[in-house]
């Protein structure tokens, strides 16, 4: 649900002319000033409802947005439910595509957890000075292997663009994608399906998702629904990205937002520094 938004601002610079000679030189014109970075605040919400066994579960969720340059903030302001008994929760997840870090904290446990969101290469071993090169051993043939759709029965995936609207105010563009997948020997074809509306003018910053799955593999079925409330444009100050003083660092993230079995290890560091 939690959703992906990010993009690069472009800066403009004016080259000066002069000309010598008797024309003497021209007024240099005034440089144009660098575009604002990309930041807003929103407020959203989600619901949630699942079909299992002749039985209906819904949720709803109150989400809070933020976001500077490199830097997204999501807080769970709520999360409530009539059909199902849902334990309090709420947190703030902070991700730093620079750092390549995932932040999360909650201020009802006053714990945090930091990792990395996308798995790191590891490093080649660096060859010892002066050692032999050792005899690289025969290539082994590649190995054979069969077409990852030679077990399918049915594939159909489309993704289309359904026209531009205005959405809660600003210009958005329609998509809309469906899948639907079968398996040799399955009685029964998943199907995915979801339409949403995309700002214009932030990069992959969906104001509307509505996803629907029927998996054919187990008998239930869910749907989600997603939505902003409202949106506005200003930088967020650079506090809002860091850990809050005084959090303890938790053995895990689910340590971080329940609070039993709690595990702190030292104190926080803060959150790299981002210029926007």
């Amino acid at each position: 649900m939690m959703m992906n938004v990010a993009r690069i601002g472009a800066c403009a610079a004016i080259s000066v002319v002069v000309l010598g000679g008797a024309a003497g030189a021209q007024p240099t014109p005034s440089p144009t000033p660098a575009p604002t970075p990309i930041a807003f605040s929103a407020r959203a919400h989600a619901i949630l409802t699942v079909t299992a066994q002749g039985n209906t579960y819904s949720g709803a969720v109150e989400l809070g947005v933020a976001q500077r340059a490199n830097l997204t903030r999501v807080d769970v302001l709520s999360v409530k439910s009539d059909t199902f008994p849902v334990p309090p929760i709420s947190g703030t997840v902070v991700i730093d595509r620079r750092a390549n870090t995932l932040t999360v904290w909650s201020d009802v446990t006053k714990q945090f957890r930091v990792q990395p969101f996308l798995p790191r290469a590891a490093a080649s071993p660096t060859p010892r000075s002066g050692a032999s090169p050792r005899a690289t051993a025969t290539p082994r043939p590649p190995q054979g292997g069969t077409s990852p759709f030679s077990k399918l029965e049915v594939l159909d995936v489309s993704l289309k663009m359904t026209g531009h609207t205005t959405t809660a105010g600003l210009p958005t563009t329609g998509l809309a994608f469906d899948l639907q997948v079968r398996n040799k020997g399955d009685q029964a074809t998943s199907h995915v399906a979801a339409t949403t509306q995309i700002a214009d003018e932030f990069v992959v910053f969906p104001m509307t998702l509505d996803v629907s799955l029927e998996p054919g593999a187990a008998p239930f079925s869910a749907k989600l629904s997603y939505a902003v409330d409202d949106l506005t444009r200003g930088l967020p100050p650079l506090t809002r990205f860091a850990v809050p003083a005084g959090y303890k660092q938790a053995k895990s993230l689910l340590n971080v937002i329940f609070p039993r079995g709690l595990n702190t290890v030292r104190p926080p560091s803060p959150l790299p520094t981002s210029t926007p």
